[in-house]
């Protein structure tokens, strides 16, 4: 069998000195800082027979090697499509000082330089021709490039699978009509004898040293340089090795740093970090010949990083917190056992993960209390590691990035040239609240089971301080910390670990994001979106500025709370709201009108209905056959559960006999038994299924005072079940009832307007069963069935993108 000759086409040495990136000029930091020395050790060693290095606009580093046997020169210019300033790489090789010299000079115009590369015979093509550098690249323009070249990069070991694939789809879809037509299209005269069969060609487009020959071309021919180029010329040649990834990518970027900070820095060798040192050098270098990867991490930290204090480790600076928290992973023997089969791209990115994610929630933490021991400097040095941390993460979210830009142009490409687009629509539901007692976490699991009746592939995403796992719909990822709310200690916002959520996501190529939430997992769900380019939408549930209001009765923390939900949802495609009261306070208050959708109302009228009514419900419970005035909800401050205490309490006193039945649970509870202690007052607790519905359909009249609900399911599953309703004039629930044909709306806050209402269901039978009715055949005529509800946000909206 005839021997395969290899090459690597698209490597970067130190001479790829002048970077693009903003970020990388500012801090006068190269794209590469490998010597070409070393890129020509590195590929001979990894079975490349020919060797050339490709930097951008230079041949200085080709040169270093050129004496070296089998090496030859090459570059890789900026070109750009003179029409709009698109900006293309383009590879050269095998060329001469003189030919080099002549490229610069037409660099500038993309239609003179690959007339030039032509003419002289010289081996070219677009690098990664799908990576859109400057904002500019649009599928004309990569039609453009198919009539102008007849090689192209369809592996870069930079770029991950599903990009790569995609040039690869396009040009074997290509025709002698569909070449015709885009020649007619764009007046250009394709190239190539048979213009619509393409020579396909790989390079691992390594900067760091660590991926040299991760991908590169193969042929049958080649016995030295110049027929391997004509070869590849004349397409007798294939793409081999390997795709990028994040990791990959990441681990380069990590690379490059260390390097730039090893010789601009000097390093501190002081012996501290000894853990972290064991740590890193748990994961060796990738390529076996460097730095332990983590090392390069290791000295950004101990040269950044600032002495702060937290009070899981007081007394302790950074240096010591960072080496205990380093300490403890170590000592976590069945996690180290969990990673130790993976690759060591992932088994790197593990372990990174684990010690970022523990150190971000210690330091985020402080910033959850108003005046630390620390004090004012304190918090702002946290606030400073926080930052920090990030920037020394900042590589993963890079590359996650970088692999997922241009969506929009890769669609338009599978269009225009009828690839099948494999990938099904895929929802990824982001919550803070799934194992609370509330009609969000209750909605949220309906949802879950619509979805599967319909075969919509939809994840419920959360946190909680269990194992992570995935069970029925559910991904639940263990959280490395939990907030509690001074004011709320019941509602707990739980840390997800950062970096493992990014990696699950990108992995299950979810199409679309909705947040349910604006907590901790609403903010991981705008993060997602941004950085992997994915679409988001989201529900306003909850009126958190009047929950902050009441709960603190601070005007100063609600308006700071509103700030941040008219960011926070200002920031989505699309914002689904369940009343117009609700929408019009959001757009007062500075959410775009267009972004605000209404969403449906509903009730499952089966489900709740008079006929669930048990006679001997209340004898059960030990109460007489007097009225029965029903709450059902979260027992909370903010449900203004005060008013209807003194309220109830107000009747009583004047001779009035009734029961007040109050069905759930929550922190306000043990203080409203006090305030109706002696009163006719029953507390079920949590009640759910049918017992509920019974508990709905036996009451006699519906309550719900509360002023801060955005809907209030509860009042439309009361009316269902035949319960007149008395609610506030203000919020969500005002909306899902006819004031004097279904129930009253009272007046907020105000207890005699409540007391009365009651009063006058509790002496007039007739009035109160005259609207039950009523109440019943409304929620009959207006409601929704629950699965048409969930459509509007599985089916509608960004998630039909």
């Amino acid at each position: 069998m005839q021997r395969l000759q290899r090459a690597d086409l698209h490597v970067h040495s130190r001479y790829s000195n002048k970077p693009s990136s903003w970020a990388l000029r500012k801090f006068n930091c190269p794209e590469s800082f490998t010597k070409p020395e070393y890129i020509y050790q590195s590929a001979r060693r990894k079975g490349m027979d020919y060797v050339t290095i490709t930097d951008h606009n230079s041949i200085e580093g080709a040169l270093e090697i050129a004496n070296l046997p089998n090496a030859f020169i090459s570059m890789e210019t900026n070109t750009y499509l003179p029409e709009n300033g698109c900006k293309l790489h383009v590879v050269a090789l095998g060329i001469t000082e003189a030919d080099y010299q002549e490229i610069m000079r037409l660099r500038k115009n993309i239609y003179e330089l690959s007339a030039f590369l032509r003419e002289r015979k010289i081996t070219h093509f677009p690098a990664h021709p799908l990576y859109d550098m400057n904002g500019r690249l649009t599928a004309d323009v990569f039609e453009k490039l198919i009539l102008l070249f007849d090689v192209f990069e369809v592996k870069n070991g930079s770029r991950s699978k599903k990009y790569n694939s995609i040039i690869e789809l396009t040009l074997a879809s290509l025709t002698k009509e569909k070449i015709e037509f885009l020649a007619n299209k764009h007046d250009i005269d394709p190239v190539g004898a048979v213009p619509w069969r393409k020579a396909e060609v790989a390079g691992s487009d390594d900067h760091s040293g660590l991926f040299v020959a991760r991908a590169y071309t193969a042929s049958r021919r080649g016995d030295n340089i110049r027929e391997f180029l004509d070869a590849v010329t004349e397409g007798e040649c294939w793409a081999a090795g390997e795709d990028g990834d994040a990791f990959t990518l990441a681990h380069s970027i990590y690379g490059v740093g260390y390097k730039f900070f090893k010789e601009k820095i000097q390093q501190n060798r002081s012996g501290s970090f000894p853990f972290v040192h064991r740590l890193l050098r748990t994961v060796s270098d990738v390529e076996g010949g460097g730095a332990p990867l983590f090392e390069k991490i290791k000295l950004f930290i101990h040269r950044y990083l600032p002495e702060v204090y937290d009070e899981a480790h007081e007394g302790r600076s950074f240096e010591q917190v960072l080496d205990t928290e380093a300490r403890r992973i170590l000592r976590d023997t069945k996690f180290l056992a969990s990673i130790s089969a993976n690759d060591i791209n992932r088994k790197a990115f593990v372990l990174v993960s684990r010690l970022i994610n523990k150190l971000m929630y210690i330091y985020t933490k402080r910033l959850t209390k108003a005046w630390p021991p620390t004090g004012i400097a304190g918090l702002f040095n946290s606030m400073g590691t926080i930052g920090l941390l990030h920037i020394l993460t900042s590589p993963y979210y890079l590359a996650f990035h970088h692999q997922n830009r241009s969506k929009k142009l890769i669609r338009e490409v599978k269009k225009r040239f009828a690839i099948a687009d494999e990938q099904p629509r895929k929802i990824a539901l982001f919550t803070d609240t799934l194992h609370e007692i509330n009609g969000v976490a209750i909605t949220i699991k309906r949802m879950i089971g619509t979805a599967k009746a319909k075969g919509i592939e939809l994840v419920v995403i959360t946190s909680d301080p269990n194992e992570t796992k995935f069970a029925d719909g559910l991904m639940s990822f263990q959280s490395v910390g939990e907030f509690t709310l001074p004011e709320y200690p019941e509602l707990k916002l739980h840390f997800p670990p950062l970096l493992e959520v990014l990696d699950y996501f990108e992995r299950e190529r979810f199409t679309s994001i909705h947040a349910s939430t604006p907590g901790t997992m609403g903010l991981m769900a705008l993060f997602l979106s941004r950085i992997l380019d994915v679409p988001i939408s989201g529900t306003y549930h909850t009126d958190i500025p009047k929950y902050v209001k009441s709960l603190t009765n601070d005007t100063f923390m609600e308006e700071a709370a509103w700030q941040y939900m008219i960011w926070f949802y200002n920031l989505m495609a699309e914002v689904m709201v369940p009343s117009s009261s609700t929408r019009n306070e959001l757009v007062e208050r500075g959410l775009d009108p267009a972004k605000a959708k209404p969403l449906p109302r509903w009730v499952d009228t089966t489900v709740f209905s008079p006929t669930k009514k048990s006679p001997d419900l209340w004898r059960a419970y030990g109460l007489d056959a007097s009225p029965k005035l029903l709450y059902v909800g979260r027992v909370s401050k903010e449900k203004n559960l005060e008013l209807l205490a003194r309220s109830f309490a107000s009747l009583v006193k004047d001779g009035v006999r009734a029961h007040l039945v109050v069905v759930g649970d929550g922190p306000f509870r043990a203080e409203m038994e006090r305030l109706l202690k002696g009163y006719p007052a029953y507390f079920t607790g949590f009640k759910t299924g049918e017992e509920l519905c019974a508990l709905y359909a036996s009451a006699d009249v519906f309550v719900f005072p509360s002023a801060t609900d955005t809907f209030g399911n509860v009042v439309l599953e009361a009316q269902a079940s035949g319960l007149p309703a008395i609610v506030s004039d203000t919020g969500g629930p005002r909306e899902l009832i006819v004031h004097g044909t279904t129930g009253f709306a009272v007046q907020n806050d105000n207890s005699e307007s409540f007391m009365k209402a009651m009063r006058l269901f509790i002496d007039d039978p007739a009035l109160r069963a005259e609207m039950g009715v009523r109440a019943r055949l409304f929620t009959e005529r207006k409601g929704l069935n629950p699965a048409d509800y969930c459509c509007t946000i599985l089916e509608g909206g960004v998630a039909a993108l």
